[in-house]
């Protein structure tokens, strides 16, 4: 079976009902109008919330709460604190509830946690609602990832994972920060910034406690004919449909043991670090180009605008050439690293236009995570493993982020040298495991179509069934193939 492109499936039969392409394409609208809406709206929010700490430094929350030395590098840290630690209840939880209800809870909180920054005037308040905010942040990211899973085929999870994982944030956070700052009220300028934050997202938690189905077994958005072919449209991925099964030990340990699971953690890891710089240092950085605190606002957007046309564009690559997403890995870096050198050797006095074009090209680096999201997606079978892989991605993403910001010095403001030279090590280190990635990839899948040959239409649809129905990881099942 191939390990990514067309699904074999259509045109199959269960149950006594056929999808064929018209049925598919209803029921990919429907999902995509829901779950995907959902998704993307609360990355979206969860990703406001982090780029709001770099736009409120800009705009007076270092002089406000007194912060010295590094202490804004460790507020960039500490919510990855809370995020690392809820990490291992969310191994488990993930298996437990349903992943709609927990989304909700997740999104209500950390609303609430946004609208406490408002109160919060010292480094101690606001590390202790940043460190909150991670608790309650931590399990987003992996419940996408396991959604994505779920309600999409192989295929699709590229470009799905390309919209839910967007840069909106980066691009209407810059406009919205530019707009906040002109707002003349009873409260400091930053200020204004958490509490829109907080109120959008509280309402939209509310509605999504009511929105999201558990599984296309129990979606309202389906007819009882649709749930029964339903089953079918992911069948292929040979990796579940089940959001809520036992917890199988069996299947951690053969993640453990899997060498493509640590390509991941060490790739998550080098991305960790430069995310935590993007996000956390950015607008600073863009300021030490003589930039206005207004104007520096603005001057953000771009770099994020590069990011969303770059992963969507690859990610529609990915979703009509197979098995080219580990190459897209290694290419897209490749800008991003250049973006760094550029930033790292050049005079902003002499290439004060270069060096910020080198900033903007950092954009590229959101397109191999991307990648790397949807490959977890893809290439994990088993309910328990592939909680584990989409929570340890969820664990790992935030030592990296802990890790980040302290190799930006506040000595070395706003220019940064060492945290640049940082990222230019990490874009490197990821150009690297995307090419272990594929070798492992490639060199398992040419030793299971040694050892099983060519299997015909009825039997990978038989196999695609029983795996599905019996909980099999993708190293337990003999028929499956990795994307890559």
């Amino acid at each position: 079976m191939a390990g990514d492109g067309a699904s074999t499936i259509t045109g199959a039969v269960y149950d006594g009902q056929t999808l064929t392409p018209a049925v598919n394409r209803r029921l990919v609208l429907r999902i995509d109008s829901v779950v995907l809406s959902i998704m993307t709206i609360t990355a979206t929010l969860a990703a406001l919330d982090k780029n709001a700490l770099g736009y409120a430094a800009i705009l007076g929350i270092k002089v406000d709460a007194g912060l010295v030395g590094q202490q804004y590098s460790w507020l960039g840290s500490i919510v990855y604190f809370g995020f690392l630690i809820m990490q291992f209840p969310n191994i488990w939880l993930l298996t437990k509830v349903p992943p709609g209800k927990f989304l909700a809870g997740l999104i209500i909180s950390w609303g609430v946690l946004l609208l406490c920054m408002v109160a919060a005037n010292n480094f101690a308040g606001l590390a202790t609602v940043r460190f909150f905010l991670g608790i309650f942040e931590a399990g987003q990211l992996p419940t996408c990832m396991i959604l994505t899973s779920v309600w999409y085929r192989r295929e699709e999870h590229a470009l799905r994972t390309a919209i839910w994982y967007n840069t909106f944030a980066g691009i209407f956070g810059g406009i919205l920060s530019y707009a906040i700052s002109g707002i003349h009220g009873s409260l400091s300028t930053w200020k204004y910034i958490f509490l829109l934050y907080g109120c959008v997202t509280l309402c939209f938690g509310i509605l999504v406690f009511f929105a999201p189905p558990d599984s296309p077994a129990t979606a309202w958005f389906y007819t009882a004919e649709d749930k029964a072919v339903a089953v079918l449209r992911t069948a292929d991925n040979q990796t579940g449909s089940k959001t809520i099964n036992v917890w199988r030990i069996g299947q951690v340990l053969e993640a453990l043991r899997d060498p493509k699971y640590w390509v991941i953690v060490i790739y998550v890891l080098a991305w960790g670090v430069v995310n935590s710089g993007i996000t956390n240092f950015n607008p600073l950085i863009i300021s030490g180009y003589g930039f206005t605190p207004t104007k520096t606002t603005l001057m953000a957007t771009p770099q994020a605008a590069v990011a969303f046309v770059s992963q969507v564009l690859c990610a529609l690559v990915a979703f009509y050439v197979p098995n080219i997403r580990c190459l897209i890995w290694i290419l897209s870096n490749f800008p991003a690293l250049a973006g760094t050198i550029m930033i790292h050797l050049l005079d902003i006095d002499k290439y004060r236009t270069a060096s910020l074009a080198g900033v903007y090209l950092l954009g590229f680096y959101n397109t191999s995570w991307v990648m790397v999201m949807s490959l977890v997606a893809s290439n994990n079978g088993g309910t328990t493993k592939r909680s584990f892989a989409s929570v340890t991605v969820a664990l790992v993403y935030s030592v990296g982020n802990i890790i980040g910001p302290q190799f930006f010095r506040e000595e070395q403001a706003p220019h940064y040298r060492l945290g640049i030279f940082a990222m230019m090590i990490a874009f490197a280190i990821e150009i690297l495991c995307g090419m272990m990635y594929w070798s492992l990839c490639y060199i398992e899948n040419r030793r299971r179509d040694n050892n099983a040959g060519q299997i015909d239409a009825m039997t990978a649809q038989a196999a695609s069934l029983h795996a599905t129905e019996e909980d099999l990881t993708d190293g337990k099942n003999p028929h499956f193939r990795y994307a890559m």
